[in-house]
């Protein structure tokens, strides 16, 4: 069995990041990095660089030019708040894995996919168990703000 070309590598590292990033901890900066090393992966297979030094320049170059391009446009749109995702409200959900605690982020399953969550403000429940439906009152910077079905 051979071993993983260095495309291979920076692809698989750069899906790595960006998943990081969009699943279990967003906002921590994971998306510029996986932009740039997907984009050393590209400039490998291209045939636009060689040797290890020139992979990693370029991978913290395309990183701070990803950033330098994307960064306000994406601080716009989690600003906005309108995730686009507005035709759910009113849409159950079921609560999904741990129970979900008031002031925490849980997950709830909503048409077959699993989504970030957080109890309404307004809700005077403290813990919902898994399992329960609750109803999606509001989507903010792509978290579903749900309340339990009476």
């Amino acid at each position: 069995m051979t071993g993983l070309s260095p495309h291979s590598i920076w692809f698989i590292a750069g899906a790595a990041l960006v998943a990081i990033e969009i699943f279990l901890v967003p906002g921590t900066g994971f998306f510029f990095p996986g932009l740039g090393a997907i984009t050393v992966g590209a400039a490998l297979i291209a045939g636009w660089i060689e040797g290890t030094n020139n992979q990693f320049i370029l991978f913290f170059l395309s990183t701070a030019i990803w950033a330098a391009l994307l960064w306000k446009p994406l601080k716009r749109l989690m600003r906005s708040g309108n995730s686009g995702y507005s035709d759910i409200v009113g849409d159950t959900a079921v609560v999904y894995g741990e129970p979900l605690k008031k002031g925490k982020r849980g997950q709830v399953k909503w048409s077959g996919t699993i989504m970030n969550c957080e109890i309404a403000s307004q809700e005077n429940t403290e813990t919902i168990l898994p399992g329960t439906d609750v109803t999606i009152t509001e989507v903010s910077k792509g978290i579903l703000v749900v309340k339990q079905i009476p």
